[in-house]
């Protein structure tokens, strides 16, 4: 049952389906949920955690969110179910509550050939706040319905909620509060956001998503946020990217919190558009920004459990604070991977680093008939090519390894049908549902998946092998969550340059053992073949976010904190929207979609050490 990768699993079948009853033979997913459901409160209410192998299969999973510890783990099989639950049965989970209406009521699903789950999302509270969960029931053997998975995920703090829908402010006195000395709204907004009378109690490096989005959650929660950024403007980390980018995912995917694109935004944002959105968005939500600034010094007193920051300001200025916390919200990654080549200095071109690239057309001279070779094949690799092909060049990627492809038009909808489109549930639903599987799980469900993208986009895969392009279709065929989560990258979301590739337009050269190095008007490649380059852009990634912290916060913050990304033994993600080894430091990364929905987990962690409910 177990596979020998821990992050590789086979999901069971319990028993033969021919021999088994369907829900609809027998009982309503509704009745069967409701039944366990009472159950597995039953087995909460008593305090004896041996009683849950009474409701679990053996081979079952729990993936929990802040619910029973602060932090995310993922528990398989019963045995240590059983000990995670014992540990932390103090935590009160009671008010277990069926999801009555909606999407995510009770229902039957098949997730694989001769597996079928009962699902349902329920409602709970704890002793120090309330959440939603989700259940998968299988009938084993026996007959008899117990979870497969169980899923609990805390929403809220009692007395820290968001000041959001029936809670949001009243905001109709805009009065001199207090006398002349207090001012008005504005007044005061511009005071608060000076911190004159009081210290932040997080301090947020970047304004990028990440950054708009949690101190959007923190602020909602009560606990007051400063935001810096090195740029000029809010949204200038998307405006200063390369001319042609676009979002990869759609717009249904993502929204920020409290504020979602108005309906008539388009699918994919361009980067300029994006950033006038950002700004907008940091206004709306009242966030306390400062721009043109950067961090100069940090130090960390273990006694205190306080940091000390200093930046320097736009106006030359630097300035002294003493937060509670920081939070890293620097990008996905870290800093930019940009390798050297022996005879580099002697090529006579150019030669720059991916995350340098602007627009192709602004290159200064006439860029027709010039040879550009683009090294590597990921997002940007793709995307540069293209914008090098548009403006003239003549464009060779090289490609070491194989890339999984997905089309924006046509896959990547796939990925998100039913949850996050038109026809989907609330977001603040679907964030939870999408969740609720342990990762290593999705991987397994991700390959059928991904083989019926395969299929969709079967003219497109067999176009771009003809045309030499290597394909991978990621660790056991599970696809683009795969590389993301674990990698951070080795994929192409299509919105133009696999077309160009087909039809002979960029061309690609295979280099499995990568490049040797540089003449003066050539690229030499590990097996000696020589590429006659002009440019050579270097799309090739980014490090750790980790390296980030390491340059600005130095060694003896850097050396407390884990490596970011990829699984834990458990199979959650390392040390991204959760404790990192250091004390009061957070990283926070991620597309724009995973910003909106780990802001509220990143949140409620802090509030709860703020509060003394979570001693990390």
């Amino acid at each position: 049952m177990f596979a020998q990768h821990p992050h590789d699993i086979t999901l069971p079948t319990f028993s033969k389906p021919e021999v088994k009853i369907s829900v609809t033979e027998k009982s309503s997913p509704k009745e069967l949920a409701q039944t366990w459901l009472s159950k597995f409160a039953a087995v909460l209410a008593s305090g004896d955690a041996s009683r849950l192998s009474t409701v679990v299969h053996a081979d079952s999973w729990w993936r929990d969110f802040l619910t029973l510890t602060w932090d995310f783990r993922t528990v398989r099989g019963v045995q240590k179910m059983t000990d995670f639950l014992a540990q932390n049965i103090d935590v009160g989970l009671t008010n277990l509550k069926l999801q009555e209406s909606g999407q995510f009521a009770p229902k039957s699903e098949h997730p694989i050939e001769g597996l079928e789950w009962v699902e349902s999302m329920f409602h709970f509270e704890t002793k120090v706040g309330s959440g939603k969960g989700f259940l998968r029931l299988a009938q084993g053997d026996d007959g008899a319905w117990k979870a497969h998975f169980i899923s609990t995920s805390l929403q809220e703090l009692k007395g820290a909620e968001e000041i959001a829908g029936a809670k949001r402010s009243h905001g109709g006195n805009n009065s001199l509060v207090g006398g002349i000395g207090k001012g008005n709204w504005l007044d005061r907004r511009q005071k608060l956001s000076e911190f004159v009378d009081e210290e932040p109690a997080v301090f947020v490096v970047g304004a990028g998503q990440s950054g708009l989005n949690v101190g959007a959650r923190l602020q909602a929660m009560g606990l007051s946020c400063l935001i810096v950024d090195k740029n000029a403007r809010v949204g200038d980390n998307w405006r200063h990217r390369y001319r042609t980018l676009v979002t990869h995912d759609p717009v249904q995917y993502t929204h920020m919190s409290f504020m979602p694109f108005p309906s008539n935004w388009p699918l994919f944002t361009p980067k300029d558009k994006l950033g006038d959105w950002f700004e907008a968005y940091a206004s709306c939500m009242e966030l306390n920004i400062w721009l043109s600034t950067t961090v100069t010094s940090t130090v960390y007193s273990d006694a205190d459990k306080r940091w000390t920051v200093t930046v320097k300001r736009g106006d030359g200025t630097s300035r002294t604070l003493k937060p509670n916390h920081v939070v890293f919200c620097t990008g996905h990654a870290g800093e930019p991977k940009i390798p050297s080549f022996p005879g580099q200095s002697t090529f006579k071109g150019t030669v720059y680093h991916g995350s340098q690239h602007r627009d192709a057309s602004t290159y200064p001279g006439d860029l027709k008939g010039k040879k550009v070779i683009v090294v590597g094949t990921g997002n940007s690799g793709h995307d540069i090519s293209q914008n090098y092909y548009e403006a003239g060049a003549n464009v060779t990627m090289l490609q070491r390894r194989g890339t999984y492809v997905i089309q924006a038009d046509k896959g990547l909808f796939k990925l998100h049908e039913g949850l996050y489109d038109e026809t989907g549930p609330p977001i603040e639903d679907a964030d939870v549902y999408g969740q609720s599987l342990p990762i290593p799980v999705q991987f397994a469900l991700n390959v059928g998946g991904t083989e019926k993208i395969a299929e969709l986009e079967k003219e497109n895969i067999e176009g771009l092998k003809k045309a030499g392009f290597k394909l991978d279709f990621g660790h056991d065929g599970s696809g683009i969550y795969r590389k993301y989560i674990t990698r951070g990258g080795g994929y192409y979301i299509d919105v133009g340059a696999s077309k160009l590739i087909i039809d002979g337009k960029i061309k690609v050269e295979q280099s499995p053992d990568g490049i040797k190095g540089f003449e003066e008007n050539s690229l030499v490649l590990a097996d000696g073949r020589k590429l006659e380059a002009d440019i050579v852009v270097l799309a090739t990634g980014f490090d750790n976010m980790r390296t980030t912290v390491r340059k600005v916060m130095g060694d003896a913050v850097a050396d407390r904190c884990r490596d970011i990304w990829d699984l834990d033994e458990e199979g959650e993600v390392n040390a991204m929207w959760r404790p990192c080894g250091h004390p009061h430091l957070w990283f926070f990364g991620g597309s724009l979609a995973l910003a909106r929905i780990y802001s509220r987990f990143l949140a409620l962690q802090i509030v709860a050490v703020e509060r003394g409910l979570n001693q990390e």
